[in-house]
């Protein structure tokens, strides 16, 4: 008992002490004029004795010990405080796309009116008060709303730069970092989507502070910021809070998009490639050597898919359905239906006949030819004249037919790649 009276005393002391060093030193305030004509220390003396007389005046209105800093400014049930949002800017943007997690920082600038921070102008000289230490003033607590959550891993926001008007007008910069879980849409991979959006609200104050925007929903100012990912659209709003419609909370969302030209080519141009061999396959001439170029496009997409495979997501796609495995698909398919009847006409055209066909067939035939610029089968010399003849109008006959084919083939597939690439 007896200890906890000297402890009382001590600092009952020690508070005298302070006030009366405080007082001593604050006496040179009434003598300043011109605050340009004193010392960097002096005016920092200065700053300290006119906090130093607010915190002391609002400890007396609100009747309780150092309220400056931990109370609120309202005095009267029922105020809010109205935060308003002069300037909100992201600094960074970088993604997580193992977890589909963006993380972004970035700074508001919030101005607000604490009316236990004014002053006579004319007794102190000065109209601007710096507050040197985020704990010395009371700033409105907003925060991550997943503040007091365990998946708040890196989230953090604080107050810097907190400037007093003599006219109650107080200005603060608010740090931020957050994370948050993204909606993304691979349906142009790899040029994916991802939508994801920031909350933040109080917590301690949740009905007592309003969020006015002065820049309207559209005022992210994303000329500083840093990634590689090209913002496609950037929104700040404020919305009631879904658990409750009482409490308003900022909600930030971005829309992004990946920068990644060299992927892009480095995924459509094997592919490409290897449609473009099968498109003139009839060129080689003999259906062996377009049965060779079409097998060796075969093996170009299946690498293609391998490294697709490679540089896809981790966790796969989900649901979606990307444009370019459609591409890959279809190209494939059209490669392997485009081998097979390949292969079907060159084994019939192998078929030895006894009979000619029909003259007009051939004519046919020989224009078709001509005029698509592939040429005609190679024959083997054989020995007697009308079965090589035959054969050899016969396998006339078969070239047209695969060159057709060919033709009906790649106007199916550029129809195709035009749905694919329009849907």
């Amino acid at each position: 008992m007896l200890a906890n009276y000297i402890r009382l005393i001590f600092v009952l002391g020690l508070f005298l002490f302070v006030t009366a060093s405080y007082e001593e030193l604050c006496k040179f305030a009434n003598n300043v004029t011109d605050v340009e004509e004193l010392a960097h220390h002096k005016y920092q003396v200065l700053e300290d004795c006119l906090y130093y007389k607010l915190s002391q005046d609002a400890s007396a209105m609100q009747g309780k010990s150092n309220a400056i800093s931990i109370l609120p400014p309202s005095v009267a049930a029922g105020e809010t405080l109205d935060a308003e949002i002069l300037e909100i800017t992201l600094k960074q943007l970088w993604m997580n796309e193992i977890w589909h997690v963006m993380n972004i920082n970035g700074h508001f600038l919030i101005s607000w009116k604490d009316r236990r921070m004014k002053w006579d102008l004319n007794e102190w000289k000065t109209d601007t008060l710096n507050i040197r230490s985020y704990g010395r003033l009371w700033v409105p607590d907003i925060n991550s709303d997943r503040f007091q959550t365990s998946s708040q891993s890196g989230d953090y926001a604080q107050f810097y730069n907190i400037v007093a008007k003599n006219s109650g007008n107080v200005t603060g910069r608010l740090e931020f970092k957050m994370q948050a879980h993204c909606d993304i849409d691979y349906t142009n991979f790899p040029d994916d989507d991802k939508n994801c959006c920031f909350r933040m609200k109080s917590v301690l104050y949740p009905h007592y502070i309003r969020y006015y925007l002065a820049q309207g929903e559209d005022g992210l100012d994303l000329t500083k910021l840093r990634t590689n990912w090209h913002v496609r659209d950037a929104t700040i709003k404020v919305l009631p809070d879904e658990d409750d419609r009482k409490t308003q909370m900022l909600q930030i969302c971005l829309q992004v998009r990946r920068r990644s030209s060299t992927l892009r080519i480095e995924l459509t141009l094997p592919m490409m490639v290897s449609s473009l061999f099968v498109v003139i396959a009839p060129f080689f001439g003999s259906f062996r050597d377009q049965i060779n170029v079409k097998l060796f496009a075969i093996f170009i997409q299946l690498v293609s898919f391998t490294f697709l495979a490679i540089k896809a997501p981790q966790v796969g796609f989900g649901e979606t359905v990307p444009h370019i495995y459609t591409f890959y698909v279809f190209t494939l398919a059209t490669t392997v239906v485009s081998l097979l009847l390949t292969l079907i006409i060159s084994a019939m055209s192998r078929i030895r006949r006894k009979l000619p066909p029909a003259h007009r067939y051939t004519l046919l035939a020989s224009a078709l030819n001509t005029s698509l610029c592939c040429g005609s089968e190679t024959c083997t010399e054989m020995d007697g004249t009308s079965a090589k003849d035959y054969h050899q109008d016969w396998l006339q006959i078969h070239t047209a037919i695969n060159n057709v084919v060919s033709f009906i083939i790649l106007v199916a597939y550029t129809i195709g790649i035009i749905v694919i690439l329009c849907v």
